[in-house]
């Protein structure tokens, strides 16, 4: 049986501030859910990977695309 990791990584805030991270997320293919509740948006992203180091490096690479944001 093969082991799988998976870390979810969650954001809240408004509309207009969720849209350059959903442009993000579809552009370079990543799974994810937003949810609406009223003005609040909550964007969360599950990545997966059967080996630790590869998680994290996943995780690295989308950390680094929202921080392209505060450029």
């Amino acid at each position: 049986m093969t082991s799988n990791q998976h870390v979810a990584i969650a954001w809240e805030g408004s509309r207009d501030e969720s849209l350059p991270l959903q442009a993000i997320l579809r552009k370079e293919g990543y799974m994810f859910t937003v949810e609406e509740n009223e003005d609040l948006i909550r964007i969360e992203v599950q990545i997966e990977n059967e080996s630790i180091r590869q998680l994290r490096d996943d995780v690295d690479a989308l950390l680094v695309h929202f921080s392209s944001l505060e450029d």
